[in-house]
């Protein structure tokens, strides 16, 4: 990869990153997901999709240890993975790991 086109996907990659840091300020994007704004630090980027060298789509995933009960001290670690439609602003959950069960424990 020349330096054109690798200055141009760091270019399209900083764009993303900035999409979802967006997405984790805006309330009106977040109503209905699990998501909340204290999330904003566990993201990761994990694709993004391009076209006319616009970014339309980002996808993301995010380490989360939900609880089963609210005073429970167990805690399952659980990487979830999202899709930002940028053109219609909408945000989807795309599916979900529990990597702890995966291990073969019940719980951290």
């Amino acid at each position: 990869m020349g330096l054109r086109a690798w200055l141009r996907e760091h270019r399209l990659d900083a764009r993303a990153r900035r999409l979802i840091a967006g997405l984790f300020r805006d309330p009106a994007l977040l109503a209905g997901t699990s998501l909340r704004p204290r999330h904003a630090a566990r993201w990761v980027l994990i694709d993004r999709e391009v076209e006319e060298s616009e970014i339309v789509r980002v996808r993301f995933g995010i380490v989360r240890h939900p609880r089963p009960y609210a005073f429970s001290p167990q805690s399952h670690k659980v990487l979830e993975r999202y899709v930002y439609d940028v053109r219609t602003r909408q945000l989807t959950r795309e599916g979900g790991r529990n990597i702890t069960r995966e291990r073969g424990l019940d719980a951290d």
